[in-house]
């Protein structure tokens, strides 16, 4: 799975912004749950220990983002340990291709201390900024599409799944459909329970009702009503079956 969460920052430069992160998971076995959660993103930050530098994971990580082509912060954690040495954790990533600002590169990075909370806001302002330079932008005319985090049966409410929206609006009445299974949008909510009528990229939201779970990393479309929405995936389908050439 690829968790997803919203929060919102503050910052003299940016004012009041919402900022969804895609929290994927660390072991390397989940090297292709990772790359989606890169695809989705239009921002990666890249976590490097100022203990460790550069580990087998770190390296596995860069190549998804390098992969996806998009920009990417570092951030140098447990600057709180009397083991971080940052002077190491830089030449380890100049070892590997990482050429941080003011360093020879031009690669944006934050010392932070998730213990402490230390330099988390400027953390977070960076990821404004970097958007900010990335001119990152939706259309919210436009039909909703978004991408699978995550997907399970719940036992009161049937096939769940998380949605990140990431372009249009979405609203209730709307089907959403990925290749293989859809769900009408009887209903909206966010990830802590919160109801809404409709909402706009980059929302990460819950919906339930698919007619079977949905794959994570899959890219889903709205439409207008059920019986687009079931051609849709019909000729998905006959297109999976037909032979190749």
């Amino acid at each position: 799975h690829i968790s997803a969460y919203e929060i919102e920052h503050t910052d003299e430069e940016h004012g009041t912004q919402k900022i969804t992160f895609i929290d994927t998971p660390g072991h390397e076995a989940f090297c292709d749950v990772r790359t989606r959660g890169a695809q989705v993103a239009d921002i990666a930050i890249l976590i490097v220990s100022a203990e460790d530098g550069v580990m087998p994971q770190t390296k596995e990580a860069l190549a998804c983002i390098k992969e996806s082509d998009v920009p990417y912060i570092v951030a140098i954690t447990k600057i709180d340990s009397k083991k971080a040495n940052f002077d190491t954790a830089k030449a380890s990533l100049n070892e590997h291709e990482i050429y941080l600002e003011g360093m020879g590169g031009d690669i944006p990075f934050v010392p932070i201390s998730a213990k402490t909370g230390e330099n988390i806001d400027d953390l977070l302002s960076m990821i404004l900024l970097e958007a900010e330079l990335e001119e990152l932008s939706h259309d919210t005319s436009a039909t909703a599409q978004g991408y699978v985090g995550e997907a399970h049966k719940d036992m009161l409410r049937g096939n769940s799944a998380t949605i990140v929206i990431k372009n249009g609006t979405l609203s209730t009445g709307d089907v959403l459909a990925s290749r293989m299974t859809l769900s009408p949008v009887r209903s909206i909510e966010d990830t802590v329970g919160n109801k809404y009528d409709s909402v706009v990229a980059a929302k990460p939201i819950v919906i339930y009702g698919w007619t079977d779970l949905p794959p994570v990393g899959e890219i889903v479309d709205a439409f207008p009503n059920k019986k687009a929405a079931e051609k849709f995936c019909k000729a998905c389908k006959k297109e999976t079956e037909s032979p190749s050439a």
